[in-house]
């Protein structure tokens, strides 16, 4: 088993914010189409933002605690 080298600080900013903004992106990407197919106006869109939102927090946080997670 091979140990993975720490990210540098810079690499690690950069990865955090993608991150966060591509699930908070992807929540409403799918929630906007969740409610174009089922016609209820934005109400899973915001639903689906939200979970990227908490979804994304978490992850980042959980990438700063430890990051050597991949």
């Amino acid at each position: 088993m091979t140990k993975s080298k720490p990210k540098g600080p810079g690499l690690l900013l950069i990865s955090v914010g993608t991150v966060l903004s591509s699930m908070v992106v992807a929540g409403f990407l799918l929630g906007y189409w969740v409610d174009a197919w089922l016609g209820t106006a934005p109400i899973v869109m915001l639903l689906f933002g939200g979970m990227g939102v908490v979804g994304g927090f978490l992850k980042v946080y959980r990438l700063l605690n430890d990051p050597n997670m991949q």
